[in-house]
């Protein structure tokens, strides 16, 4: 059994990332439109385009290790998954629907269905909400979100001269005056609509992360 994380690329060229005890027989079970589980973007995908239409890759294999029990062999799993989510931000941008590793991000339609139901009839206390939204709005916490060490990109010239490097792509674009966008487009080779060109750079900067540069 084939047993890690894998990538699925839609012909938008949006990102799914699934993790698998066995990826092979997880692939076939997507022909069927009733095995493909309650990810509706990725379902509706392989609805509208076609399994054969979408390209199948494995991000990397992650061994079960017999010195560890089942459940530390899974939750390794479940960190790889979240590390390549993260990386092709497939939760935003792509047909994720959380973050993976049973930490959701966002709730399905379904999922925000039964949290209501269940708290139908239930009273929150008074100050609910209050003490979140004091750490979570403050200057300090929002500088420290949008400095966090996410996934850190490398920024050339158009002669490949390394200009500097980030710590995450939201403060590449800030640098630039851009829209983050505008740099995942040129690390992922996003395909112009209009011109059928890949994105190579923006404002005459290229773009790579960090963990891709040997």
């Amino acid at each position: 059994m084939e047993r890690g994380i894998y990538k699925i690329v839609n012909p938008e060229g949006k990102v799914y990332i699934g993790l698998s005890k066995n990826i092979f027989l997880r692939w076939s079970h997507y022909k069927n439109s009733s095995s493909m589980g309650s990810n509706s973007l990725l379902k509706n995908s392989l609805k509208r385009y076609g399994y054969d239409k979408h390209i199948f890759e494995i991000k990397e294999y992650v061994e079960f290790q017999l010195n560890l029990t089942e459940q530390q062999n899974n939750k390794i799993l479940r960190e790889r998954e979240r590390y390549w989510i993260n990386f092709y931000q497939s939760d935003t941008i792509g047909l994720n629907q959380n973050r993976g590793g049973c930490g959701t991000s966002k709730h399905t339609p379904e999922s925000k269905q039964k949290i209501s139901e269940s708290l139908k009839g239930k009273s929150k206390p008074l100050d609910f909400g209050i003490k979140r939204k004091k750490w979570q709005y403050t200057k300090e916490f929002k500088e420290k979100v949008r400095n966090s060490p996410r996934c850190p990109v490398l920024m050339y010239d158009l002669e490949d001269n390394l200009i500097q490097e980030f710590p995450n792509q939201q403060l590449a674009a800030d640098y630039l005056g851009v829209k983050k966008q505008a740099i995942w487009n040129v690390l992922n080779g996003y395909i112009n609509k209009k011109s059928g060109n890949k994105v190579t750079h923006v404002k005459g900067y290229k773009f790579i992360y960090k963990s891709t540069y040997v």
